[in-house]
């Protein structure tokens, strides 16, 4: 859940031109008008932020050429012609923006192609992904709720330097529980921080990071028995937990799950007295 780099747009008539000219067969024209409402669609997308709008169903852009364009996408696929726009995306992101645990293996359509087909291939609307928040993301544009019930573009969106995604931790029936959530900041704009919650119910994400956290917990072991081995007890593991955080800060940033996780932790003061039992103890969701 945070922001990528916005991706250079320089070539996008190119790729779009790319899109239109398969290998072997019919290449689609584009006349200079046609090019001319293409750049306006995507100046109007910037302008937007990436939101839904009339305006990004031009008339001026023809159904067959709208649906060509759909089509087009296809060639973004390992080996295809427009595999390069694929890889210049996904480079350097090695995991999902969504829920910052999986390997990017996809591109997701932030407005989707269905709809939006003359948007099928610029860069803008193609979001790294991994397979699984690509597949729950969905085809629709928002869900029931309106407005309210829409995912955030992860090239657009200001995200305030506040902490807002926590992970309360707690001791239940000799199981640590840990459950993420968003909450809301003063920085947290509510229109941004109602769809950061849609997004993270949408993407089930409490559920899917379950199996990760258990995997950090048991590499933590070693560390939480050397410090209450060492005598410095509940105090030492906190500080050990709150340093840990402060670093996943500056590595990740201050809303990645791991960030909120070793908070969580440092914040749970039967965790910090008996995480020494980490081995022993079953983990709950």
């Amino acid at each position: 859940m945070w922001k990528l780099p916005l991706p250079d747009s320089t070539d996008a008539i190119e790729e779009l031109v790319t899109a239109l000219s398969p290998v072997g067969g019919v290449v689609v024209p584009l006349s200079e008008d046609d090019r001319a409402a293409f750049a306006a669609l995507y100046e109007a997308y910037d302008r937007g932020f990436g939101n839904p709008s009339p305006e990004l169903l031009p008339a001026n852009i023809s159904p067959a050429l709208a649906q060509a364009v759909h089509d087009g996408y296809d060639s973004t696929q390992k080996n295809g012609r427009l595999k390069r726009l694929r890889e210049r995306l996904q480079a350097n992101i090695s995991r999902c923006p969504f829920c910052g645990f999986a390997a990017v293996t996809s591109l997701d359509h932030h407005l989707p192609r269905s709809d939006y087909k003359a948007l099928a291939v610029y860069c803008r609307n193609l979001i790294p992904a991994c397979g699984a928040c690509n597949q729950k993301k969905g085809v629709g544009v928002q869900g029931p709720g309106g407005d309210d019930e829409r995912f955030l573009n992860a090239y657009f969106y200001e995200i305030p330097p506040e902490r807002f995604f926590r992970a309360d931790c707690s001791m239940q029936n000799n199981a640590l529980v840990c459950n993420f959530d968003v909450v809301q900041t003063e920085g947290l704009a509510n229109n941004v921080y109602e769809r950061l919650r849609y997004q993270f119910r949408k993407l089930e994400l409490n559920r899917r990071l379950q199996p990760e956290v258990t995997d950090l917990l048991l590499t933590l072991k070693p560390t939480v028995e050397m410090l209450t081995q060492q005598g410095l007890g509940a105090d030492g593991v906190e500080v050990y937990l709150r340093s840990s955080a402060e670093s996943y800060v500056e590595i990740f940033g201050a809303n990645h799950w791991k960030t909120a996780m070793f908070y969580g932790l440092a914040e749970c003061a039967e965790f910090c007295e008996q995480g020494y039992l980490l081995g022993t103890r079953q983990f709950g969701a």
